[in-house]
């Protein structure tokens, strides 16, 4: 999942948003770098990837794509995943998206001092953006994918996967349908036991 989905799935406990989102940016074992509220939300983080990345529906939507996609399938679904959480996010949380997004960004921003550079920087050009509300728009998984691709190291088809990516939205997003309340109560329970 992506930013959109680790925020949503903290519930709402800040700290759990703020880690959320370091999970992207902090690497290796937790060694107390962060207030301990905020590591739980790292490692709520790496418990949604895992849980995702092993999940059988998951899988099934990274398969849908054409065999050349597929080692990138994990990245390609998470930024579909997202996109189409967005646009059916009213049948999950009352909340509107618009005013989720704002608060969530909010967050990270009065946050800034446990925000490496870089996670900064993003986190303020989506707080300019109300990027979330973004999310909606299908040029956003074609945007991610074009970012994405940049930031690994080795050559990879991502730049190109948006447009098979939308040949196969429609079955992607019953995909969705079907795992997103699973990854809910993980994510509930979760909470309750760490």
């Amino acid at each position: 999942m992506n930013h959109l989905a680790h925020f949503a799935l903290a519930g709402d406990d800040a700290c759990l948003i703020v880690g959320g989102f370091l999970g992207d940016y902090v690497k290796g074992r937790l060694q107390c770098q962060l207030p301990d509220s905020i590591e739980r939300g790292v490692r709520l983080h790496r418990a949604i990837d895992r849980f995702t990345d092993n999940h059988p529906v998951t899988k099934r939507s990274s398969r849908r794509l054409p065999n050349r996609f597929h080692r990138y399938g994990g990245i390609i679904t998470d930024v579909v995943y997202d996109h189409l959480l967005a646009l059916n996010w009213a049948r999950f949380y009352a909340t509107p998206l618009k005013d989720f997004s704002s608060r969530a960004l909010d967050i990270l921003l009065d946050s800034r001092d446990y925000l490496p550079p870089n996670a900064l920087r993003t986190a303020t050009r989506m707080h300019e953006l109300n990027a979330l509300v973004g999310y909606q728009e299908q040029a956003f998984i074609e945007r991610s994918l074009v970012y994405l691709s940049t930031r690994l190291k080795r050559d990879n088809p991502l730049d190109e996967a948006a447009a098979e990516v939308v040949e196969h939205l429609d079955a992607i997003s019953e995909d969705l349908d079907e795992f997103y309340p699973e990854l809910r109560l993980f994510c509930d329970e979760w909470r309750e036991s760490n």
